[in-house]
């Protein structure tokens, strides 16, 4: 029986079902297995709420892992539907925009310049890096998808 995935060319279909879910289950271990310093510095900003430094993450991490379990039920288990794929992508495109709200908010929180500061990328450090710039590759390989690069989406 064929799925919406089916409808996919082969490197998005890749990406989507293996690739993708891979990175976000890695982010959401990631989160919970190390103490970012920007998320520790956030905590004790003085406009902050008190809470600890990972519930934020955690919770964005956690959202973003429900919607990748519930888009891959969708994939797998619907008939095909191209509107429905094409949604689908929508949404993960979404997703990765709050990403960066949150992160950017995350750092104009703990930058003394506040927003001014958020793009200073001489400061940032290869955490912060990974998780500003992961989300670009993936954006990048979402509308190519969209656009049809990688072969059109059938159906």
């Amino acid at each position: 029986m064929a799925t919406t995935a089916s409808l996919l060319p082969m490197f998005p279909r890749i990406f989507f079902l293996y690739l993708e879910p891979v990175a976000i289950t890695y982010g959401m271990f990631q989160n919970y297995a190390t103490r970012f310093p920007i998320f520790e510095l956030a905590s004790a900003a003085p406009k902050s709420l008190p809470i600890p430094s990972l519930v934020m993450p955690s919770m964005a991490v956690g959202y973003l892992f429900n919607m990748m379990l519930y888009g891959l039920i969708i994939m797998l288990a619907s008939p095909p539907s191209k509107r429905l794929l094409k949604l689908h992508i929508w949404i993960l495109i979404i997703a990765d925009i709050t990403h960066w709200a949150g992160l950017f908010s995350t750092i104009a929180e703990t930058n003394p310049r506040g927003w001014a500061g958020v793009f200073d990328t001489t400061n940032w450090d290869p955490d912060v890096w990974n998780l500003a710039t992961y989300p670009i590759t993936t954006l990048a390989i979402k509308f190519a998808t969209l656009a049809g690069w990688f072969g059109e989406i059938k159906g």
